[in-house]
């Protein structure tokens, strides 16, 4: 029976080990992703107080709101997220708190035992030693075994010490966590709010563009200057490409013609060509399609490639253009959170990030705009 009690004990310790250590790693990464997107916030912040200075500008005003929006979107799920780690870790803690008052407990129980059969046995001792018949050896067999009596006794009390002080401390640790729980909460709440703010400013701007003529012209222009830039980006990508290795016609991408998977299904709100564009509601070329998504839309990669641009781009917010090689390239902007790296090797339908709404999806060869519905999955 002890020795089931004490390989119980051991897998428990186990288990609690391993729950700390992987909570803390939790608790950490949690930390370090919330204070990098708070100085993201803080960069966003300065950029928006200067251009309310500018008269000029509206793209960027939008832009700046919009990169804004998306990362305090995404600074609310990290708060949430916080949240949940620190309600485990209050469960844990709390557990912790159980079996440490369950030993403390049996501790005392034993204890107890221990010390009224050593004063019982003291006792007893002491009137032996003056009117027994015992010979020496067995007085001293006896005076030894109350001597490790002793020992136990002392050892005993510091282990009930130890567990009274660990008590202590993991009440006060319940008490610091749900404190910070507290503090995760007003501060969720207050990000929520300003989330309405900053979402009430862009819709202002939006409005002011779409009822005001002179604003919707420089819109006009300023969206079609971040065109052209975006065409820039992706000469410069060409130029670095050398001669075409693949006979015409053998690229996976020419192969599947017509036939490759869409990087999300849904309905297409805006074609190829000229286009009305739903946000800023002016006429502008669109180099692809835009796509209807749900809120945090799982967007994957068309084909196999690599990533060779993951970062905002003014007029199209969060990009990712992935080179599928012989001058064939995916782009996908709008997006709430991009899920790669510039350098990754991607695979096809593997997820490269999240869209907010509206996906804008282009597809280029050797560095032109083609109509990504001739390609895609009819």
């Amino acid at each position: 029976m002890k020795v089931e009690k004490i390989i119980i004990g051991c897998i428990l310790l186990t288990v609690l080990f391993y729950l700390l250590v992987n909570g803390q790693d939790n608790i950490e990464s949690n930390r370090r992703e919330l204070e990098k997107t708070q100085k993201k916030l803080r960069v966003v912040q300065v950029k928006i107080n200067a251009l309310d200075k500018e008269e000029e500008g509206v793209l960027k005003r939008i832009e700046a709101y919009d990169e804004k929006i998306v990362l305090t979107k995404k600074y609310i799920n990290e708060l949430t997220k916080g949240q949940k780690i620190k309600q485990s870790e209050i469960i844990m803690v709390s557990n912790q708190i159980r079996t440490t008052q369950d030993q403390i407990s049996a501790r005392q129980n034993d204890l107890e035992k221990l010390l009224i059969n050593f004063y019982k046995e003291r006792r007893i001792f002491s009137i032996e030693v003056l009117l027994s018949d015992k010979s020496m050896a067995d007085v001293y067999k006896k005076s030894v075994y109350l001597r490790i009596v002793a020992q136990d006794r002392k050892r005993m009390i510091k282990e009930f010490s130890s567990l009274k002080q660990n008590l202590i401390l993991q009440q006060k640790q319940l008490i610091a966590v749900n404190l910070q729980l507290i503090q995760y909460k007003q501060k969720r709440e207050q990000e929520k709010n300003n989330l309405k703010d900053l979402q009430s400013l862009e819709n202002k701007v939006l409005n002011k563009v779409r009822s005001e003529k002179t604003q919707n012209l420089t819109l006009e222009n300023e969206l079609k200057e971040a065109a052209k830039k975006l065409e820039k980006l992706i000469t410069e990508l060409e130029s670095r490409r050398r001669e075409r290795k693949l006979a015409p016609g053998t690229h996976y991408l020419e192969i599947m013609k017509g036939k490759l998977p869409w990087p999300y299904y849904g309905e297409v709100v805006a074609r190829f060509g000229t286009k009305q564009d739903p946000k800023y509601n002016t006429k502008i070329r669109n180099a692809g399609i835009d796509i209807k998504t749900p809120n945090n839309a799982n967007i994957k990669a068309i084909a196999k490639g690599r990533v060779v641009y993951a970062d905002r781009f003014m007029g199209y917010g969060n990009l990712i253009i992935v080179d599928h090689s012989e001058g064939y390239y995916s782009l996908y902007s709008n997006l709430s959170e991009m899920i790669c790296n510039v350098g990754t090797n991607v695979e096809q339908g593997e997820l490269i990030g999240n869209s907010k709404g509206i996906l804008h999806f282009e597809l280029r060869s050797e560095g032109k705009p083609v109509n990504p519905l001739i390609w895609l999955s009819h």
